[in-house]
């Protein structure tokens, strides 16, 4: 890949967890990078093939961060634990889950682009379900692991859209409780 267009990605990745993709536009990006605007299409003919390379990207990056998580040799409330840090260190750099900042602006996005949303969040969700069965979770009864992990995801990803309204961390913090209470011993 082009050291340019992964300038490019990046430079529109960061604007996207700032402030949304709707509010990207390939002139901010080019001068992020110190190109003219028409270079940018070179790389991304339309947004929705920007909207793609980004969610790709992400996407990418995120699970191999999840992998890395999960190939610790710890315990699953530790990686648990690891897992509610990517979304600390979001919040922590002013910046959103890009999946999740896209989610907010699916109307703006083609069918592809939202195929490929919706398998972002089923890969976190997966993931956070094989450590729930692996540390066989019973605090909630019945409830399936994979019903945890939808509720686990759905709110840290609420927390931290939340927590930007006031600045604060107190819905972030309360989902790492959960987590926490969740996963006793």
């Amino acid at each position: 890949m082009s050291d340019k267009r992964t300038q490019l990605e990046n430079a529109a990745i960061d604007s996207v967890q700032r402030s949304g993709f709707n509010n990207l536009s390939f002139r901010s990006i080019a001068s992020d990078v110190g190109i003219k605007s028409s270079s940018v299409h070179y790389y991304f003919p339309e947004k929705s093939d920007l909207a793609a390379a980004l969610i790709e990207k992400y996407s990418v990056d995120f699970s191999d961060k999840l992998r890395a998580i999960g190939n610790r040799n710890i315990s699953p409330k530790s990686k648990l634990d690891a897992f509610v840090k990517l979304f600390e260190d979001a919040i922590d750099d002013e910046k959103f889950c890009l999946c999740g900042m896209m989610a907010a602006e699916v109307y703006s996005l083609n069918s592809s682009n939202r195929q490929a949303l919706l398998d972002y969040f089923q890969f976190m969700e997966d993931w956070v379900a094989s450590i729930l069965e692996g540390d066989n979770v019973s605090a909630f009864g019945t409830m399936k692991p994979r019903v945890l992990a939808r509720m686990l995801v759905s709110g840290l990803e609420g927390a931290i859209l939340i927590d930007r309204v006031d600045g604060r961390r107190d819905r972030l913090k309360s989902q790492r409780e959960f987590i926490r209470e969740l996963t006793k011993a």
